[in-house]
């Protein structure tokens, strides 16, 4: 019980220095003091190397499901919502997508979750109530 309340509150502090909370364009955590920002993460996507792709999308993913287990233990309302299946290479066209029609200077753990929250809204009855 004790591991399992110290690993939530973990996530959440996780989840809100990187800027994993919605956010719109304007909301997006600045780059300053992150791993990686949207920027470097489009250099990835948008490249014709294999192994820059697949840092893209293992970074895409990892962001999916750390999202996905926030929602699943209750501590985020749900924000994607792409259906049964999430294909990799249509996430990485989504955030592509996104990254090149917006600023890339905010972290891209913010965009990430942008491109996908626009991508794959969820319905009414999907969220949790506050």
């Amino acid at each position: 019980m004790r591991a399992t309340i110290a690993l939530k509150s973990a996530m959440l502090a996780m989840m809100l220095a990187g800027g994993a909370a919605q956010a719109q364009d304007d909301d997006a955590t600045p780059s300053s003091g992150v791993f990686r920002t949207g920027e470097e993460l489009y250099a990835n996507c948008s490249s014709q190397d294999e192994a820059e792709i697949k840092l893209c999308q293992e970074y895409i993913m990892g962001v999916y499901d750390t999202v996905t287990y926030m929602k699943d233990i209750g501590v985020i309302n749900p924000s994607i919502c792409p259906g049964d299946v999430a294909v990799a290479e249509d996430l990485r066209d989504k955030v592509i997508a996104y990254l090149e029609t917006n600023n890339r200077a905010y972290s891209a753990v913010s965009m990430v979750i942008n491109a996908l929250t626009d991508a794959y809204p969820c319905a009414a009855e999907e969220t949790v109530a506050e």
